[in-house]
This record gives structure tokens, sequence and C-alpha cells, in this order.
């Protein structure tokens, strides 16, 4: 016979919320360390003092575990507390009319030992176990829809639609006895179990939830991200979570990295800014006027402690966040290129000096702490090029300002047949295939120097790109089209959109080409040998083409998301009816609880305890 263990080798921690649209908290919980006794209580939703019962349970199982836990069995021990708990509920909601047919669901865990732990639970509160990345649920819900299921009454699709489905057939409260179901449990290096109210689960999915409980964190911090889960998934409910984590297993590479890694890394700081400095960071244009030590301090201790900081959270947005600043801050002052190039140059080099010392101390640690900083420094290269597509969308739209005011200069009859002058801009009927444009053709020395552009950006894709190359191949044809019709661009989106799901997975790689060849371009014009009115004349028409294209792409992708969009607005109109209904659904679901959990004998079959019509 096992025994409640003083002190349970387990960490723990649990918090609750009232949500957002209940005013009072019917959930109540216990979080006993010193005898291992961790519980969920639900007072019922809509029923008289909901919040009475669930924290006089809470008391009564409290003091019950405290005054008998050690002259009694575990099993014993925990029905018999939850056996006292639903005595007391009953008698008091008789006592009182006003909280006639008040009562509460419970999951409750009592921990045995190191490695066993005892779970039992009446009504719909859960408890799941999270082991090896996967989460499974522990307790089977007692409603009565959920006993038809059992029965072969219902199928579970039948269940899922059923509109009794939240409806509890045992609970405790409604009677002076109720039946609890229990499982021991072995625990294994590890694992994690939730115990939680249906204000959790309710609003928030399976798979979010197993996300959170593996993430590593401390259940203190998993507890409350649970919590803030089901409150964005709309806190419909009150919501209360206990977490409990066993002993870990041998810590894997990314948490030796959070760990030896962060600090290994914190502790050579010294050293990253002595070689930062032998590389001549002080003397880069970027912190001209500033003495040494204030350039290291100002540059590289900030991004030695923004990789610090990422090292230990596994996440990068500390270095993307350095890099942004820094390179913004060089732009709007005017700065150039080739001094940003070269301070990540100095800084990168000096990250690699540094990983390269600690992997002669430990191969191990030193092999993980390279593919974390490398994948740290790859993300302040992604902020950069975040920053230069910006510069660049900023000389788009200043050579397009420029072409539009050259446009005003035009003769009458270079009008459209609406009247109006071609002004680029982004609209649906702009991207017509038959309206004509008032250029007249490319020179041959421009249509030569956009074809060595585009061949020098297609030498500098990668060979897996094929849809960077399509989209050069078509900014080509656009920027040379001698007629200088839309019909070019709007032929050329249609061929790069192709057959695609209307979601970020068949979107998102098209638009992420363009923004790729327009990068490509812009850095491959300035490499051709020609006059320097040749070069900003195939630059404008290079980016006009791309304007086009991205333009026609974008009016395809509104036609294809229409249907969508005009479901949604179908959606949100049910939306706000079943918001409507959700009240009266909620006075009847309690009505029904306190009427099937009163009157379900549970010493009868199945065809004596009422009508199962409904």
């Amino acid at each position: 016979m096992k025994t409640p263990v003083p002190a349970p080798p387990v960490k723990v921690a649990g918090d609750t919320n009232v949500g957002k649209v209940r005013t009072t908290n019917e959930d109540s919980m216990i979080v006993d360390v010193q005898r291992g006794l961790f519980v969920v209580l639900d007072g019922m939703g809509g029923a008289n003092a909901g919040d009475v019962a669930s924290q006089m349970a809470r008391d009564v199982i409290a003091e019950f575990v405290m005054h008998r836990r050690s002259t009694m069995p575990p099993r014993a021990l925990l029905d018999g507390a939850i056996q006292a708990a639903t005595q007391a509920v009953f008698n008091a909601a008789q006592a009182q009319r006003e909280r006639h047919g008040m009562g509460t669901t419970c999951v409750a865990c009592m921990v045995l030992d190191a490695t066993h732990v005892l779970v039992g639970h009446v009504g719909d509160s859960r408890a799941y176990l999270l082991r090896g990345g996967r989460l499974q649920t522990l307790t089977r819900d007692h409603t009565i829809v959920e006993e038809l299921v059992d029965r072969g009454l219902l199928s579970p699709d039948e269940a899922d639609r059923h509109q009794y489905k939240n409806v509890l057939s045992r609970n405790i409260g409604a009677r002076p006895e109720t039946r609890v179901d229990m499982v021991e449990l072995e625990l294994k290096a590890g694992d994690r179990l939730l115990l939680c109210s249906d204000g959790l689960y309710g609003y928030a999915s399976a798979e979010a939830m197993q996300y959170l409980l593996g993430s590593g964190d401390a259940p203190d911090q998993v507890a409350r991200d649970l919590i803030e889960l089901a409150l964005r998934g709309g806190g419909g409910d009150n919501v209360t979570a206990i977490v409990l984590e066993a002993s870990q297993p041998a810590p894997s590479g990314t948490q030796l990295v959070r760990t030896n890694g962060a600090v290994a890394w914190w502790q050579r700081r010294q050293r990253f800014l002595h070689v930062a400095k032998e590389r001549g960071l002080p003397k880069n244009a970027m912190v001209r006027g500033l003495d040494a030590n204030e350039a290291l301090e100002l540059v590289a201790l900030n991004l030695c402690q923004a990789i610090f900081h990422d090292l230990e959270k596994s996440t990068g947005v500390n270095v993307w966040t350095f890099a942004q600043t820094l390179a913004g801050g060089w732009f709007e002052r005017g700065g150039d290129w080739s001094a940003l190039r070269g301070m990540m140059d100095i800084l990168g080099e000096a990250t690699r000096v540094v990983v390269d010392e600690i992997r002669t101390l430990d191969a191990q640690l030193g092999f993980l702490l390279d593919i974390a900083v490398s994948r740290a420094l790859v993300v302040a290269e992604l902020a950069l090029g975040g920053l230069l597509a910006e510069r660049l969308r900023q000389v788009d739209t200043e050579l397009i300002q420029l072409h539009t005011a050259a446009q005003e200069t035009i003769d009458v009859e270079s009008l459209d047949e609406t009247g109006d002058r071609f002004i680029d801009r982004p609209t649906i009927p702009f991207l017509r295939a038959e309206r004509v444009i008032t250029a007249v053709g490319v020179p041959d020395e421009v249509a030569g120097a956009i074809e060595k552009t585009l061949t020098i950006a297609r030498a500098r894709t990668s060979p897996r790109a094929e849809l960077v190359k399509q989209v050069l191949t078509s900014l080509e044809a656009i920027a040379t089209d001698g007629g200088s019709n839309f019909a070019t661009a709007v032929l050329a989106a249609r061929d790069l959109y192709g057959v695609r799901t209307v979601d970020d997975a068949g979107i998102m790689p098209l638009f992420d080409a363009l923004d790729q060849a327009r990068i490509l371009t812009a850095a491959a014009v300035h490499q051709i040998q020609v006059p320097e009115p040749i070069r900003a004349k195939a630059l404008r028409a290079i980016s006009t083409a791309h304007q086009r294209l991205v333009g026609a792409a974008t009016g395809l992708v509104l036609e294809a998301a229409a249907p969508y969009t005009d479901r949604l607005r179908e959606a949100q109109q049910v939306t706000s009816d079943l918001r409507d209904r959700v009240a009266a659904a909620e006075k009847r679901r309690a009505e029904l609880e306190r009427r099937f959990a009163t009157n379900v004998d549970v010493s009868q079959p199945w065809g004596s305890r009422g009508n199962t019509e409904w």
C-alpha cells in the first residue's frame, strides 16, 4: 500500500481566471505541495451558487485529506474526500432554498511517491498527460451524451453535434453521494500532468495546449500561458489550470544550449569585444565620433547580450531587434550599405572566434552553440534584408512620383479612352489588359541594359529558386515590351499564379519570390557597365515592370479570395445570432443538470434512469 509522501517530487503551479464573459469565478483549486494534493473544481455553470459549491467542496476535500492522510490508503482517502464534499454540498443545497441545485465538478491528483500519482474525477473537468511530446486525456467526461455514446445509443459524430453534449450526468452535490472514477499512473522522466476546468479545453485547441505543455517553460509560466490561450480563444467561461512536472530527463541539445551554452557564451563577452576591436569595429563609419570603448559597448556588447538572451529562450527576437535598430538608425541618418555590411562582417568574425574557442574546451557544446549562434546571425541578416526591401520600396515610390510628374507634360493625343492621364496606382481597374500606356517602346540601349541586369540577377539566383527565375523572366518581358501594354503583365501574373490555395502556404511563396526578384535586380543594375542616364532608365523600367507584375498578381489574389470574403461576412452574421442564443442555452443547460444529475440512479440499469429521447 502506497501512502502520500510529505514532499512530492514534482514541480507544480496553478492559476485561475474569471474569463471575459462571466462576472464571478465559480472555479476553485487546491495546490498543496506539502501533502501532494492538487484539485480543480468547477461550479455548475448557471446553477444557483456555483461558486459556493466549488469553494465548499475545496475546503472539505483539503480538511479531509489533512486529517486522515496518515490513516487511510490513497484510493480510499481520495474517494472519501470527494464523497465528503458531495455530502456537504448536497446538505447545504437542501438547507437553503436559493442554493437548491448547486453543484461542482472535480478533478484531483494525489502524489503517492516519486513515480506514481492517483487521479480521481467527477464531472467534465479533465486531467491530461503529456508524454514524449504527445498529449493524451486521462479522464472521461461524465455527461449524458458521453454515456449515450458508451452504450451505443449515439455515435461520436452525433455526440459532437448534440445540443446537450455539456449536460452533466454526474457531479458533486446533486445527490448525497457520487461515483468517482480513478486511475493510478506511473510517471516517467519528463512527463507533465494538466488538471483543468472546461473553460480551458472548451476554448483552446488540443494542439495549442500540447505545444505550451511541451515548450520547456516552467510550470508557473505554462499555467499562465494556458489561461491566456483560453482567453484569446474567447474566454467564455472561468478557466483554471494546474501543471505538474515530473523529474526531468537527460537534457536535450536545445536545453544544453539554453543553459550551458548561454552561460559559456556570456562568460566570454570580453573576448568577443576584444576580437571585435582587433577586427576594426571602432574605425567603422557607423561609430565615427565615438571612442573605442563607447563603440564596442554600443554595438558589440549589445549584440553579445542579444545573442545571450536568444540562446536562453531559443528565440531570435532580441537579435532581430538589435539588427533592425542598428540598421534603421544608420539608414535614417543617410548611411550607406557598405559601412553596415562591414560592421556585420566584423561582428560575425568575432562570434566565430568565440564559438571556436568554446569548441576546443567542449566539442559537443561547441558544436551545438555553433549552430545556435549561426542561426542568430541568419536572423540578423533577415532583419537587414527586410529593411533593404523597405528602402527599395521607397525608391520605387519616388520613381513612380517622378514618372507621374513627367506624364503631366504629355499632349492630349496620349490620353486614354477615359480622358485620364496615366498614374501608376495598384487598383483593379488599372490592371485591365486592354488599357493603353502612353510610352512608345523601349530604346535599344535601355533594352540592352535591362537584359544585362536580368542576366546578372539570374546568375545570382539559387538553382532551386524556380519561381524567382520565372519572375525575373517575366520582368524582362514586361520591361522591354515595345507596346507598353498591361496585357504582358497580366498574362505573366496568370502564369506565375497558376493554381494555388488561398492561404499563406499558397500565396506567400509567390510574393516572397517577387520580393526576392526585386532585391536581386536592384543589386544587379549597379553592376552593369553603362552610362548613368541609361542605368537610371533601366532601373525605372524594371521598377515599373515589377510594380505592374505585383499589381496584377494582387488582383488575381483578390479575385480568388472574394468568395471567402463573402463567406466570412455571412459567418460573422451567424456568429452574432448565435451569441443571442448562448444565454438561453446556458439557462436550459443548468436546468437539465439539476434535473438529470439529481434523478439518475447509478444503481439502476440505463433503461430505468430516465428518458433518452430529447
